[in-house]
């Protein structure tokens, strides 16, 4: 991270060494920075009015792991997009995961952004949220006093904000691996471009039926769609119980509105925003959209 006049930052050389430089300086504003590809940005063009910085690239290896553990996948705050995108244990657990990593910019930008963040970024764009949220993820956060987990659902309460504390680094993300019996799982981008374009309309989804093909368990999650992403949690009321259909998807895409509250912005409208997730959740569940797109 190169040095502005009016930055200040420091470069621990491990784990231990940033938690303890947080609890000793919790309350100064420090900020931490680890691929840097939103914060560069920011800075550049003036919106970011943060001047403390606690760079964690010395000890990035220590955050980067890629495992299992306890039964549930758990994926390091310091794993790069391109890591997540490559992963095999990932490809076998959750496609979900490196195809919306694989959507992340241009690949110099998956060389360096990195899973904590995303999350820490907490921009309703966020290409990965709304997978955590279909996964029922939880966030490990370390700090001097010891290790947290909070579920992502409650990890992102508003607007860019998160309930990281300013002594704690997110160091992993656990979920447990969806069932592959009767399931179906979707991750799409909608935006101005295939590839290094901010989404108008993020959506990841999980439906799952019984032996009698009735749908036991159906999750859908958007981003762009709101202040957070968001679990449209009516629709998928409405879809448990039925048969994947053409009238279940259209049952289902009708209480969106009760989920989602699109706004007008630079890059699309709140009308096509909604018309992109009613399609999408009516194609995914009348069992016409499958599997995320194949990771390159």
């Amino acid at each position: 991270m190169p040095l502005r006049s009016d930055l200040d930052v420091v470069s621990p050389a491990t784990l231990a060494d940033a938690l303890s430089f947080l609890a000793e300086h919790a309350d100064e504003g420090w900020a931490p920075v680890a691929g840097g590809t939103d914060v560069m940005v920011r800075l550049e063009y003036g919106i970011e009015k943060r001047t403390r910085w606690i760079d964690l690239s010395r000890f990035a290896g220590e955050l980067a792991a890629i495992g299992e553990e306890e039964g549930r996948i758990r994926v390091g705050g310091g794993a790069t997009m391109t890591a997540v995108r490559r992963s095999s244990l990932l490809a076998d657990a959750c496609p979900l995961l490196g195809a919306a990593a694989a959507t992340v910019g241009a690949i110099p930008i998956q060389n360096r952004a990195t899973v904590a963040g995303n999350l820490v970024n907490a921009s309703p764009a966020g290409d990965t949220l709304p997978v955590w949220l279909v996964l029922d993820a939880e966030v490990e956060l370390a700090s001097g006093r010891g290790t947290r987990r909070v579920p992502y659902r409650e990890f992102t309460p508003s607007y860019r904000t998160t309930v990281r504390r300013p002594d704690e680094l997110v160091t992993a993300v656990r979920f447990e691996p969806p069932p592959k019996e009767r399931s179906r799982l979707l991750f799409r981008k909608v935006g101005t471009r295939a590839v290094q374009a901010i989404s108008k309309v993020v959506v990841a989804g999980l439906l799952r039926t019984d032996a009698t093909n009735r749908l036991v368990d159906v999750r859908l999650a958007f981003g762009s769609m709101a202040p957070v992403p968001v679990r449209a949690t009516a629709a998928e009321r409405e879809a448990i119980g039925r048969a994947p259909s053409v009238a279940t998807g259209r049952a289902a895409a009708e209480r969106l509105d009760a989920d989602l509250s699109p706004i007008d912005d630079v890059r699309s409208t709140a009308a096509y925003r909604m018309r992109v997730a009613r399609n999408l959740t009516r194609e995914f569940l009348a069992g016409r959209l499958g599997e995320p797109p194949p990771v390159l």
